[in-house]
């Protein structure tokens, strides 16, 4: 087989996992123990994929310090309960084992803080199906998205980025791939639009992970 792609990079929330539920349920619990106004459903959306403290800072409208104090009690709270209300998307496992199987590699180009993530990769029994994963560190630095596709370029050895793509649901994968220089394709499925990725120079897209599977294999 063929392959359009031999290197498969993934964002994590809104892609692999449908992991809103959880985030926004952080958010709200998070904004209610700093006393801080409610936001609207559109507004708690947007904090699906961000660093969280940029999102407290440019999304809740809190300062800078209020910010940091928020997204670490976020980043706890989400690390110790809230990400159990995450779900693969239906259909994913089974991409990511026959990806590995027709010889690509896959990989993980997450801003979510390790802990959580290393929770989700055992709970979902995913570290099988990936063959290196970058995310931020603990305390939610380090989650520049072209910075996460060069390490996971380096570790896999790709040394040709028209080889690879990277797949994500959000303005900031979209841009991220733009500026590490790899293509991009962008799943409707999850937590942006389709609008605030083209901004971001996107041009392909699919709605579900059927059609993502068809654009792979």
């Amino acid at each position: 087989m063929t392959l359009p792609y031999r290197t498969v990079l993934f964002d994590m929330d809104g892609t692999i996992v449908e992991s809103g539920e959880g985030i926004i349920r952080t958010v709200e619990e998070t904004l209610r123990t700093f006393g801080w106004r409610t936001l609207s459903p559109e507004e708690l959306r947007r904090f699906v994929g961000p660093p969280s403290h940029d999102s407290y800072r440019n999304i809740a409208g809190m300062d800078e310090a209020l910010a940091r104090r928020a997204a670490d009690w976020h980043r706890a709270r989400y690390r110790d309960e809230n990400w159990r209300l995450a779900r693969l998307f239906p259909g994913m496992r089974e991409l990511l084992a026959d990806l590995r199987r027709a010889g690509a590699h896959t990989a993980l180009a997450t801003t979510k803080p390790r802990p959580a993530l290393e929770s989700m990769l055992d709970a979902f029994a995913l570290r099988d199906l990936l063959d290196f994963t970058a995310s931020s560190r603990a305390d939610g630095t380090g989650g520049e998205k072209p910075a996460l596709i060069a390490r996971c370029l380096t570790a896999l050895g790709e040394t040709d980025k028209s080889r690879t793509v990277m797949i994500g649901d959000t303005r900031f994968d979209a841009a991220g791939a733009r500026d590490a220089g790899v293509p991009f394709l962008g799943v409707l499925y999850g937590y942006g639009t389709r609008a605030e990725m083209e901004r971001e120079g996107a041009s392909r897209f699919v709605s579900s992970v059927e059609e993502l599977r068809a654009a792979l294999l």
